[in-house]
């Protein structure tokens, strides 16, 4: 249901309102700041993603366990990072045709 033209009137003014108490609140509260603040931890995760995976291929060059597990480690601790914050939204069912009125289906 859309929003009348007083209640964005109001909208505007109580965020007008909030940005003068209160500034760090109100970026905070912005949407955009929330999304460039998940982007930027999903590019970390990303890049840390990486690195377990350079120190698990050392790992198993220079033959030591120990560094391969730690590599492993990394990279699981970095894909929990990477998606735990993405938010995924179920696709729309596809409508079914119904039959029309007079029509067999056969």
């Amino acid at each position: 249901m859309p929003l009348s033209e007083f209640e964005k009137r109001e909208l505007e003014l109580i965020g007008r309102g909030l940005e003068q108490d209160a500034p760090r609140l109100a970026v905070m509260l912005n949407h955009d700041a929330f999304a460039r603040s998940r982007r930027t931890s999903f590019r970390r995760a990303l890049v840390l993603l990486a690195a377990g995976v350079c120190i698990l291929v050392v790992g198993l060059v220079a033959h030591v366990p120990a560094i391969g597990i730690a590599g492993f480690a990394v990279m699981n601790g970095a894909g929990y990072w990477a998606v735990k914050d993405l938010h995924w939204t179920p696709r729309k069912a596809t409508p079914h045709a119904t039959p029309v009125e007079g029509t067999t289906s056969e």
